[in-house]
C-alpha cells in the first residue's frame, strides 16, 4: 500500500499498527506531535474531537465526486458542519458461515445462531461494538446503537440466550480465521467479507452474507492530528488514498479485503475480486449500503454500560 505513494512523492512513511479503536484512542491521546495521519473508525472521531486532538480539514482539498452518493458527505466525518475525517473504506458486519454445515437459506436470518444445529459451533469476535450491533439488528432495531433502555434490556436477554451456543470468544481476527478454517466454529456474527475472502482463497467452504434483518457497516477514515509534524504531507497522503488506484489497492489488502467509497476503483478490479466483495456495479453497492446501519458508539446508554454487558456475556453470567 505505501510503496506507490513513497515513490510518487519521494517520501518515506513510518507507521505503527494497532488492533481496535480503543487502542488507537489511547495511542493518539497519550502521544504528542508523533503522528501525521491516523486511521480512525468514525465512531471515535467525535471522541477525538472532544479531546481536542483533530485538525479541521478543508473540504475543497479533497475529492468526493467519485464517491458513492451516501459517502459524499458522510455524517460521522463532520462535526458542527466542519470536516474532521476522510472516509477511505467500508465493510459489512453480518454473518460468516461454513457452507458445509449452514445453508444459504439458513444464513438469511440471524435466527440460525440460536438453532440447536449450531450449538457449540458459534464463534464470537471479542469486540462489543460489532457483535452487539448485529445482535441488536437481529431484534429488528434499525438503529442498533440508538435503542432505549427497554430495548437494551431485551438485547441483554437475547445475549444471555446465545451464550450456550458459543464455542469460543476470539480476542483477535487470526483466532477467528483459524477456528473457521479448521471447522471448530461454523458461524460467526459481527464479521463479513474481510474474513470470508481470506478463507475462500485458502479453499475453505466459507461464505458471508448480510441477513434479512440487516447488518452493521464498519468504516475507516483518515484524520490529521492537531499536532501533526508534517500536516502538508499528511494531506497529500489522504488525497492519494482517495484516488481510484489507491482505493483499488485497499480492496485487496493482504491483511483483509473490503469495499471502498470510490466507484471508479471497481473499474480496476477483476470480476473475481468484485464477486468476493459482492459489489459488481453501483446498484449493487447502493443495495449493500442500504442494508447496513453505521457502527457507532451507544447513543442512549453510557459506553461503559455496553462494555460491562459485554464482559458479563463473556463470563457467562
Amino acid at each position: 500500500m505505501l510503496e506507490p505513494f513513497e515513490k510518487a512523492f519521494n517520501i518515506k512513511v513510518n507507521y505503527k499498527t494497532f488492533v481496535g479503536g480503543d487502542q488507537m484512542f489511547a495511542l493518539l491521546t497519550q502521544s504528542k506531535a508523533q503522528y501525521d495521519a491516523v486511521v480512525v473508525d468514525p465512531e471515535y472521531v467525535e471522541k477525538l474531537h472532544a479531546a481536542g486532538r483533530l485538525s479541521e480539514l478543508t473540504p475543497s482539498d479533497y475529492k468526493f465526486d467519485d464517491y458513492f452518493q451516501p459517502f459524499q458527505r458522510f455524517p460521522l466525518c463532520w462535526i458542527n458542519d466542519k470536516l474532521q475525517a476522510i472516509l477511505i473504506r467500508f465493510g459489512s458486519n453480518g454473518l460468516v458461515y461454513n457452507t458445509n454445515h449452514v445453508t444459504e437459506e439458513e444464513a438469511r436470518s440471524y435466527k440460525i445462531l440460536w438453532d440447536e444445529k449450531v450449538k457449540g459451533r458459534v464463534g464470537i469476535w471479542d469486540w462489543y461494538l460489532p457483535s452487539m450491533g448485529v445482535l441488536s439488528r437481529s431484534m429488528g432495531n434499525q438503529e442498533p446503537y440508538a435503542i432505549n433502555d427497554a430495548q437494551f434490556g431485551a438485547l441483554k436477554q437475547r445475549m444471555t440466550e446465545l451464550r450456550p451456543q458459543v464455542k469460543a470468544i476470539h480476542p483477535k481476527p487470526p483466532e477467528m480465521i483459524a477456528a473457521l478454517a479448521n471447522g471448530e466454529t461454523w458461524i460467526v456474527p459481527g464479521i463479513g467479507e474481510w474474513i470470508a475472502a481470506i478463507l475462500k482463497q485458502q479453499g475453505k467452504p466459507i461464505a458471508w452474507t448480510v441477513p434479512n434483518e440487516g447488518g452493521v457497516m464498519w468504516v475507516e477514515t483518515l484524520v490529521i492530528p492537531n499536532d501533526a509534524p508534517h500536516p502538508d504531507v499528511a494531506k497529500q497522503y489522504i488525497q492519494w488514498m482517495q484516488t481510484p488506484e489507491a482505493q483499488a489497492l485497499l480492496t485487496q489488502r493482504e491483511a483483509y479485503q473490503s469495499n471502498v467509497p470510490n466507484k471508479k476503483a471497481y473499474d480496476i478490479l477483476t470480476a473475481a475480486q468484485k464477486d468476493t466483495l459482492k459489489v459488481r456495479n453501483e446498484q449493487e453497492a447502493l443495495e449493500l449500503i442500504s442494508k447496513l446501519s453505521v457502527r457507532r458508539l451507544p447513543v442512549n446508554q453510557a459506553e461503559k454500560q455496553w462494555q460491562d454487558t459485554w464482559q458479563e456475556f463473556k463470563s457467562g453470567r
